[in-house]
């Protein structure tokens, strides 16, 4: 475990007279403060067995159960182990170590018993959690009344881009790319483009584009490699992002990458692009579920491409000053070493 960095010698954490340790469920190797200043749980220093994303949850647990003692601050961003481990600390009264959890994501609201049930074991296992980050302003509300806390308690983290070295990169392959595996509407998509002389791919899972009729101008792509994602990424003019209107924000990790590489972005209105979309200033916004409204403002940017360089300029600075893993990490640990009294 490193030892803490100060404001003068890492550029973003301010001094402190003891150094703390911090646990973490969560691989950032993109930022070497993160890796330098948290230990990664499933991967324990003073053990030759490493875990990995198949390692079975019990196993995860018994690995935390030994070692969150040692340390000042837990950091997860699995849901599963964030609330086991929450209802540990509520049960047994635990006041250490702190609990950070990011990138919560719940599921929308609906009547049934189980639904309900499901509420309540939530707000037991959430009631000792000290920080909840989410990834939009409208979730501060919603989750704090879904879980039972404080507003205070929920606090919004603009998301990172994955895009390691943003860059400004000219497509030229001649289509348009709509892409992610959550929340989004490729129904209205489909609406949108049916008749349109323009190449568009879609690259999800089979499970949102089942049943839907896409038009001959659309090529679907299910459950492609990452890389292969990333070249059609790269090669696109523009990238389309329709988004469902949900409880939860999504379509961050593909709206970002997009900016990070130079490509002008049209989304949905929606928690997850509110934050961090201006309307005619970093991108472009449409109503939820308007086929006619996405379609006007893809025909647009097809028939009158230059102005919308600015707008991809303006979004590019944005990612690189806002959305970076340094930024985002910044977030993380500076509140972590908020949540632990110095001399403690």
């Amino acid at each position: 475990m490193g030892h803490l960095r100060t404001s003068k010698d890492a550029g973003f954490l301010n001094p402190r007279t003891s150094d703390i340790k911090i646990l973490t469920d969560i691989k950032i190797d993109q930022c070497p403060v993160w890796r330098s200043e948290t230990d990664y749980l499933f991967q324990r220093r003073d053990q030759v067995v490493k875990f990995d994303g198949k390692t079975p949850l019990s196993a995860r647990l018994i690995s935390l159960w030994q070692q969150f003692n040692k340390y000042d601050v837990v950091i997860t961003a699995d849901i599963k182990t964030a609330q086991i481990f929450g209802l540990t600390r509520t049960l047994l009264g635990l006041k250490k170590p702190r609990h950070i959890i990011l990138e919560l994501m719940l599921d929308e609201s609906n009547d049934s018993i189980i639904w309900k049930l499901k509420k309540y074991i939530q707000r037991i296992c959430f009631a000792s959690v000290e920080v909840v980050f989410v990834s939009a302003r409208n979730e501060i509300q919603t989750y704090a009344q879904r879980l039972g806390l404080p507003e205070e308690r929920i606090r919004f983290l603009p998301f990172h881009t994955n895009v390691v070295n943003p860059k400004m990169t000219e497509g030229t392959g001649g289509y348009i790319l709509s892409a992610g595996k959550t929340g989004r509407d490729y129904a209205t998509l489909a609406s949108a483009v049916q008749g349109l002389n323009v190449k568009v791919v879609v690259v999800s899972d089979r499970y949102l584009v089942d049943g839907i009729h896409f038009p001959s101008n659309v090529e679907v792509h299910i459950d492609i490699p990452y890389k292969r994602y990333l070249d059609l990424l790269y090669g696109c003019s523009m990238v389309v992002v329709p988004l469902k209107k949900l409880v939860k924000s999504t379509g961050q990790v593909v709206f970002l990458e997009a900016m990070a590489l130079g490509k002008p972005v049209v989304a949905t209105a929606a928690t997850g692009t509110e934050d961090y979309i201006e309307h005619g200033v970093t991108g472009i916004l449409v109503a939820p579920e308007d086929s006619e409204a996405l379609r006007e403002a893809i025909s647009d940017f097809i028939k009158h491409p230059a102005p919308y360089s600015a707008i991809t300029l303006r979004a590019f600075e944005q990612v690189k000053n806002m959305h970076t893993f340094r930024a985002y990490t910044h977030t993380i640990l500076a509140t972590a070493h908020d949540l632990v009294p110095q001399g403690e």
